[in-house]
């Protein structure tokens, strides 16, 4: 999937692509977690799940669209079906077994499904901005694979 460079008269500002785990917010989600241990990897996430539910309004403040995609996505390679973000991950990841988290639960699945519809479900400021069509049905079809995932668990 193609990654779009946001850039401003002088330097780079960021880079956003329309994978999981293909923008500056991800990459820093994924360096976040690989420094903890599994147990706190877990917390963490559930933490940033929480922080959707529970303050939908602090969008663009606390969190933003693209690591909430990314963590769902974390989830989602640890659930049947997740193979191929797996791979995705192993792209973008030193060590994909250190950003995982051990047999996600239900509750941390049903939470990840509600963060990732709030920020990348049809109407989700995860698919505003894309430059031309062909760049949005790429964004369109990652936040659908991965809500296919986390719905089959």
């Amino acid at each position: 999937m193609a990654a779009v460079a946001i850039t401003d008269s002088e330097a780079d500002v960021g880079i956003f692509g329309t994978g999981p785990f293909s923008s500056d917010g991800a990459l820093d989600l994924l360096d976040e977690l690989a420094d903890q241990p599994p147990g706190q990897r877990r917390e963490a996430l559930e933490g940033i799940f929480l922080q959707v539910r529970n303050h939908p309004d602090l969008r663009w403040r606390a969190y933003l669209p693209d690591q909430i995609v990314a963590a769902a996505a974390i989830v989602a390679a640890s659930l049947p079906g997740g193979e191929d973000i797996r791979r995705d991950l192993a792209d973008h990841a030193d060590d994909v077994h250190a950003v995982l988290v051990p047999a996600p639960d239900h509750d941390l699945t049903a939470l990840a499904l509600h963060a990732l519809l709030f920020a990348a479900g049809p109407d989700g400021p995860w698919h505003d901005g894309w430059v031309d069509p062909q760049t949005a049905a790429q964004a369109r079809q990652t936040s659908d694979q991965l809500t296919a995932i986390l719905r089959s668990e």
